[in-house]
């Protein structure tokens, strides 16, 4: 009766992997997963059991009120680097030259 039941589980799993697109199939699988932990962390004693954590709220993760994000989210960061104005007229010249 074991090999009906491995038979089964074979041509589950090969039908799944060519018919189920791979996102939804990582979702599910990451659902069943979820709630297969969730049943298994309720079956141990009330003293055993750990608070679901908390979300925390993304206002932490907001940018700085000092420089604003652009419409795109994106924060303006300091150049990395200075050059000097000898070096600047250099690479000037050097890129007027490639073209």
């Amino acid at each position: 009766m074991k090999w009906l039941f491995a038979l089964l589980f074979i041509g589950a799993v090969a039908w799944a992997a060519t018919c189920v697109p791979p996102r939804t199939a990582a979702r599910l699988t990451a659902r069943a997963l979820r709630s297969g932990w969730d049943w298994v962390a309720a079956i141990g004693p009330e003293k055993m059991r750990a608070e679901p954590p908390q979300r925390s709220s993304r206002k932490a993760q907001a940018a700085s009120p000092q420089r604003r994000a652009s419409r795109d989210g994106i924060v303006p960061q300091p150049p990395k680097e200075t050059l000097h104005p000898k070096d600047r007229a250099a690479l000037d010249s050097l890129v007027a030259n490639a073209r």
